[in-house]
């Protein structure tokens, strides 16, 4: 399809993100990797606003065509608060997509908050093309501590697909993800960094992230453990490894803090 590109398009939560779906975010985090319960706002519940029915429109951007599947690539979120995902925020939307890729971005109203996601849309030769790097020691700063996730169970993905109102197949159906190349349903982008984030609340507790910025190399499969593991770089910065087992690095997330 042609490119389309949208100049910014103002639009008011109709729902906003529910406390309840942030308390049910960072339940099922802290479950998967084996921490009491966590009473956290985690940012990446930012990606929850993708399912509100102000934004319906917008959402159909990162459907793939035919012959082609969605994979998450780069995820933003910048400033974001709880009382900025409230209902009846207004948000400036902008819509960059053409059979390759997609790009949506949110900004709120008279607030630094914004949200930026991408997808590419790839034939399945593309995503069994798909090479992982693994992670190196030298790619780690002093201190760095791991945690080991439970298995990634298809109810876990279906709880956060339900929170998200996420309508990928890749995520829910087996035989799609088949198509696509994959041995079985995928874990959520978003979910592997839901899980980044939760890991570093737990190494640096009440620190207010500014800014995180995702990038998503390959995937973790229904059914298979992840290690999370943290890494300060600096004293505002830290980045977060998602890896597989075989230490595939499966998501990179730098966390930007206060001074």
């Amino acid at each position: 399809m042609p490119q389309i590109e949208m100049g910014a398009d103002l639009r008011q939560l109709a729902t906003g993100v529910a406390e309840s779906d942030s308390a049910a975010l960072s339940e099922l985090t802290a479950e998967l990797l084996k921490l009491p319960a966590k009473a956290i706002r985690l940012s990446t519940r930012a990606a929850f606003l993708l399912g509100d029915p102000a934004l319906a429109e917008v959402r159909g951007n990162l459907t793939a065509q035919a012959g082609t599947f969605a994979v998450h690539e780069s995820q933003r979120i910048t400033g974001i608060s709880n009382q900025s995902l409230s209902a009846g925020a207004s948000v400036l939307v902008s819509t960059q997509a053409d059979a390759r890729s997609a790009r949506l971005g949110f900004q709120i109203e008279d607030t630094e908050a914004a949200l930026e996601t991408r997808v590419r849309f790839l034939t399945p030769e593309a995503i069994r093309a798909l090479s992982a790097p693994e992670l190196q020691t030298n790619m780690l700063g002093q201190g760095a501590q791991t945690f080991a996730t439970l298995p990634l169970a298809a109810t876990h993905i279906a709880r956060y697909t339900t929170l998200a109102h996420d309508p990928n197949p890749l995520h829910v159906d087996k035989a799609a993800a088949q198509a696509a190349g994959f041995k079985d349903v995928i874990a959520p982008g978003m979910l592997l960094c839901a899980l980044a984030e939760m890991a570093f609340a737990q190494t640096s507790p009440n620190t207010q992230i500014q800014d995180l910025r995702a990038r998503f190399l390959s995937p973790a499969l229904v059914n298979t453990s992840v290690q999370v593991v943290v890494s300060q770089t600096s004293k505002t910065k830290s980045r977060v490894f998602v890896v597989s087992e075989t230490q595939d690095i499966h998501a990179i997330v730098d966390i930007f803090t206060a001074a």
